[in-house]
């Protein structure tokens, strides 16, 4: 009976091997990811945009300033990003009206954090690792770094030009290799700044009968010198559509 119960037991680890898919190699990975950076640059439609962005300082916790500023945002691939403000601190905004002062800014184009991450360009300059062990059911877990003594890669990083010395995770949907999640923190910072750290959630929308993953929101935690002002810059997007299209928003 024992030996019934092993031979049983071997066959049963033998059909679930059988029917799990085994994991997928790094570098498939990282080559599927970087091809749907690369649909986002290339494929991605004109369209707009609801957007919504809240820019913040604090001081040990509390509020010092804050500004928040409605929009219509049109990422257009040909002509750049564009706005057409709608209100400024809940209020109409006039004809023309033009972006605010902000306590803090962040100006990297919609979609730059999933490009610097996989973009087939500077897939080189990185290194990746696939979590084997604690992604989550129907996702992969990425983390990466940049090369140490690489001098390829560079921001500009509060109006110094910085070589890249960063850190971050992607979270990836196994069915579609799309990025959910991307959080990147930049590690070589002037002297004026001790933290900063971006984020960009992605999800899929219905643009022109076509399914697009798009960003939904992008947040950027910074600190100063004194680790006590920190600023906080979040840009949300809702009711993408195509220029003079209906759109669904896919749960």
């Amino acid at each position: 009976m024992e030996q019934l119960g092993t031979a049983a037991l071997l066959f049963l680890v033998f059909i679930q091997a059988a029917v799990s898919p085994p994991p997928k190699p790094l570098s498939e990975v990282v080559k599927a990811v970087s091809g749907t950076a690369r649909e986002y640059r290339d494929r991605l439609p004109d369209f707009l945009c609801n957007e919504t962005i809240t820019s913040s300082t604090f001081n040990s916790g509390k509020l010092r300033e804050q500004k928040i500023v409605e929009s219509i945002f049109t990422p257009s691939q040909k002509v750049g990003a564009q706005r057409e403000i709608v209100a400024i601190d809940g209020k109409p905004a006039g004809k023309n009206a033009r972006m605010p002062g902000l306590p803090i800014r962040w100006d990297a184009t919609f979609g730059w954090l999933l490009e610097a991450t996989f973009a087939s360009s500077v897939l080189q300059y990185h290194d990746y690792v696939l979590e084997q062990n604690s992604s989550p059911a129907g996702m992969l877990i990425l983390e990466f770094k940049t090369r140490a003594n690489q001098k390829g890669l560079e921001w500009p990083i509060y109006g110094d030009t910085r070589v890249a010395m960063d850190a971050g995770t992607a979270w990836i949907e196994t069915s579609s290799m799309q990025v959910v999640r991307i959080e990147r923190n930049f590690l070589n910072l002037p002297s004026s700044a001790t933290r900063l750290a971006a984020t960009t959630d992605f999800g899929p929308v219905n643009i022109g009968g076509k399914q697009y993953w798009v960003p939904k929101a992008l947040r950027t935690e910074s600190a100063e010198r004194d680790p006590r002002k920190t600023a906080l810059f979040v840009a949300e997007y809702s009711g993408c559509k195509k220029f003079g299209a209906d759109v669904n928003v896919l749960p």
